[in-house]
């Protein structure tokens, strides 16, 4: 087995260096308590950040229910739906850096509650926007979307292509998009550098979220109990949450020292390295297997709700613009989010301790220019 091939190599460039830039600098994080938020709180408390998180309470078993926030993070409980409480916590953080990730972040539920999808995702978005722009402190601003922003096409995405969403949800982030560019067009300088991001399918450990394959392989896990399938041959960009959250951090350094990446942003897996689902679960499964623990029975379940079949992410612009690419190839990032769980058994002191530990052997590796499988030493 092979890792993803070096990095951007050691020295100035890589991630563990350049998050110096968060020292001591006050950073409001919205959807903190969320799969993704939890792991970017984590990293830049342990830069030094003054970190205010701002989101609803978090899911029973996901990182932030299970390790709570680290040490010195100031948590909020809001609605990004409620103007005056979200401009009060950018107020009371004095924040000159804004990472929005708040949102509905399913494509299932988006079809019973498309009204609740729009307000949060795209409406939420805009209050947020409204309330850096009235932040004169704030120096960049940075808004998290989704891969499912763009409309169906033949082949990997790239930024400049078609918005689209065949679902609710797409749609909700395809808006969030434009809303993003509008404000930027339309009012900068005013809320500083604003940029938006779009992941792939971001999975790893502290994911609690209903419908999505990595926490119902886990529950199943719990219970004994078979994982349901319901489009095993859907392929996508998987990538682990560390390779998310580099992506974004690199980016939110190069918004503050004022290089001209005020645009939209993929960070994705490398060229070739989408897999189906059911082949993302078969290299979880034998994870589930090397750690001693049995794997849950799969079984085919009802399609539901239409999404689309093949869903891939070009990144050529991150790894050239901002020396980013993934660390973690896809059995390594099985192998991490399965670590990741079974650690939870131990409860918070051994969540949070792994956690840790896989930051800290994240960044060596980034470090290092070496991409991985399995677990490193």
């Amino acid at each position: 087995m092979t890792g993803p091939g070096p990095g951007p190599g050691p020295g100035p460039g890589s991630l563990a260096d350049r998050l110096g830039a968060f020292a001591g600098r006050r950073v409001l994080v919205t959807g903190h308590t969320g799969f993704v938020g939890a792991w970017l709180v984590e990293l830049l408390a342990a830069a030094g950040a003054e970190v205010t998180g701002y989101a609803l309470e978090p899911l029973p078993g996901s990182l932030a229910a299970t390790a709570g926030p680290p040490p010195g993070v100031r948590s909020i409980v809001g609605d990004v739906r409620d103007p005056g409480a979200l401009a009060g916590a950018l107020h009371q953080s004095g924040a000159s850096v804004v990472l929005h990730l708040a949102a509905q972040a399913l494509v299932l539920p988006s079809y019973d509650d498309p009204l609740g999808t729009f307000e949060t995702n795209v409406t939420g978005t805009v209050r947020l926007l409204e309330a850096v722009r009235s932040a004169p402190q704030v120096a960049a601003c940075l808004v998290v979307t989704s891969d499912k922003c763009y409309a169906v096409g033949p082949a990997a995405h790239t930024e400049g292509d078609p918005l689209g969403g065949e679902d609710p949800y797409s749609a909700s982030k395809a808006a969030t998009e434009l809303v993003a560019h509008a404000w930027r067009a339309s009012f900068a300088p005013a809320g500083g550098a604003l940029a938006t991001a779009r992941a792939g399918n971001v999975v790893g450990g502290g994911d609690a979220a209903p419908e999505r394959i990595v926490p119902d392989l886990a529950r199943a896990l719990r219970a004994g109990s078979p994982l349901v399938l319901r489009r095993p041959d859907a392929v996508r960009p998987w990538q682990h949450v560390l390779d998310a959250v580099a992506g974004y951090l690199r980016l939110t350094v190069a918004l503050l020292e004022g290089d001209p990446v005020a645009e939209a942003w993929n960070f994705g897996p490398e060229p070739g390295a989408a897999a189906s689902v059911g082949e993302f679960v078969d290299l979880l499964a034998a994870a589930c297997r090397r750690a001693g623990r049995a794997a849950p029975d799969i079984v085919a379940g009802p399609p539901g709700p239409p999404e689309r079949h093949v869903l891939l992410l070009d990144s050529t612009k991150a790894r050239h613009r901002l020396g980013w690419r993934p660390v973690l190839d896809l059995e390594a990032t099985a192998e991490w989010t399965i670590e990741w769980y079974l650690a939870a058994r131990d409860g918070a002191a051994g969540t949070r301790a792994l956690t840790r530990s896989q930051i800290e052997r994240y960044l060596a590796l980034e470090h290092d220019g070496a991409g991985t499988t399995g677990l490193p030493a």
